[in-house]
């Protein structure tokens, strides 16, 4: 039997891939503890894990952000960043103290827990696993190669415009960990899987661009389910059963301004001969603004839609876009802010669809981009390949692997 801390940030998109990997390791016989936020315990009690609340100070609830208004583009990126970054104190002391308390065998970590940095940095520690449900994006920022003379020229626009994003926020991570450590890192502060002993990332290997890493990368697929235990099924469900396509639009849950994406898809397709399905992530859009095409529901069961769609118009989130994927669905994605960019460049890379990096969309272009989708089969059948490959990943069997052999090679190597 292994002792597993799992440390996860209180955000459904990493709770969400996170709750099977939980149970899988209990089933598997290990002593999973969770450190999480208050509103995520009892769903890790429920399948069989010992769940701690991270410190106040590191909580959060993932739907009011008072910090993010108003602001837009860089600032606004700069400030979810540091906000990361100086939850890192209070996220390590919760960590430390679990890890002199319990004895852990092998950490699982968010990438986005920014306790990971100096954690990886300590030289007495069990070893340290990545859960991958935010892109591959290390060394940053984690671009595909590029093809064209238009590639190289936007990934020379993004990495500049990355560097002046990182530079304040990695001078506040330098601070913060100095301040832990007493050492500076060697790394960006989002590089910090790095350090850690793998990355299991939650796709396949036909949706991350190639590169050479100093950390072994398993490749398990997606894991989050979202079925009809999850979200019952809306009174409208027997609608789909029509002889119209379906398109499913998803505006996602934190960057939730529905004008950005979902009321221009709406526009677009209100006469033609498909069937909106729209996820709202809970912002209310009044009846008068929805057409006679389209169907709305605050969540959906994916894992009973999806396979019904030909489609799905998304912000970018890492999840649900592998979620499409697994079950072939072809996608249009829209994204600017958080890791959407990098999503877009995989959609765009792998020829699952057609990748719109803007954080609002007209119309006009979303339209023309679910036009082309949906015409051209070379979309379909990528999709349809990537969900073929994401089939033969391991899924959670592959976790609970790559942890045993973690704690064998950490307890051969003389740890305890």
């Amino acid at each position: 039997m292994a002792r597993v801390l799992i440390c996860v940030l209180p955000a459904q998109g990493h709770v969400g891939p996170t709750l099977p990997v939980a149970e899988a390791l209990v089933r598997a016989g290990h002593a999973v503890q969770v450190l999480t936020g208050r509103r995520y315990i009892d769903a890790f009690a429920a399948v069989g894990a010992d769940a701690a609340r991270l410190p106040e100070e590191a909580d959060f609830d993932e739907g009011h952000f008072p910090e993010r208004e108003g602001l837009q583009g860089l600032r606004l990126a700069r400030a979810d960043l540091t906000g990361f970054v100086t939850r890192m104190g209070p996220q390590l002391m919760a960590i430390d103290g679990l890890l002199e308390t319990r004895a852990i065998d092998v950490v699982l970590c968010d990438p986005l827990l920014m306790a990971g940095l100096p954690l990886t940095m300590w030289r007495r520690r069990p070893p340290v696993l990545v859960l991958g449900f935010v892109p591959l994006a290390v060394p940053m920022p984690g671009l595909a190669p590029p093809r064209t003379l238009v590639d190289r020229a936007r990934n020379l626009a993004m990495t500049a415009t990355t560097h002046a994003l990182m530079r304040p926020v990695q001078a506040a991570a330098v601070r913060e960990v100095r301040s832990l450590t007493g050492r500076a890192p060697e790394v960006m502060f989002m590089d910090w899987p790095l350090g850690s002993d793998g990355v299991l990332q939650l796709t396949c290997p036909g949706f991350e661009p190639p590169r050479e890493l100093p950390v072994p990368v398993d490749f398990v697929g997606p894991l989050s389910a979202s079925g009809a235990e999850q979200h019952s099924l809306p009174p409208w469900w027997p609608d789909l059963d029509g002889d119209n396509p379906i398109v499913l639009v998803t505006q996602g849950s934190v960057a939730n301004d529905l004008d950005d994406l979902v009321r221009p898809t709406l526009n677009a397709l209100a006469d033609e001969e498909i069937l909106v399905v729209v996820s709202t992530g809970g912002t209310d859009l009044p009846a008068s603004e929805v057409p006679a095409n389209a169907r709305i529901a605050e969540s959906l069961p994916y894992d009973e839609l999806l396979p019904r769609c030909a489609l799905m118009v998304t912000n970018g989130g890492y999840g649900g876009v592998n979620h499409a994927l697994r079950h072939g669905v072809p996608l249009v994605c829209v994204g600017a802010t958080e890791d959407k960019p990098a999503v877009v460049e995989r959609v765009r890379w792998s020829g699952a669809g057609v990748g719109i990096m803007r954080p609002r969309v007209s119309t006009r272009a979303v339209g023309k981009a679910i036009r082309r989708v949906l015409r051209e089969p070379r979309y379909q059948a990528r999709a349809q390949a990537l969900a073929e490959e994401i089939s033969t990943c391991p899924g959670t069997g592959g976790v609970v692997d790559a942890v045993e052999r973690a704690v064998e090679r950490h307890r051969g190597a003389g740890g305890n």
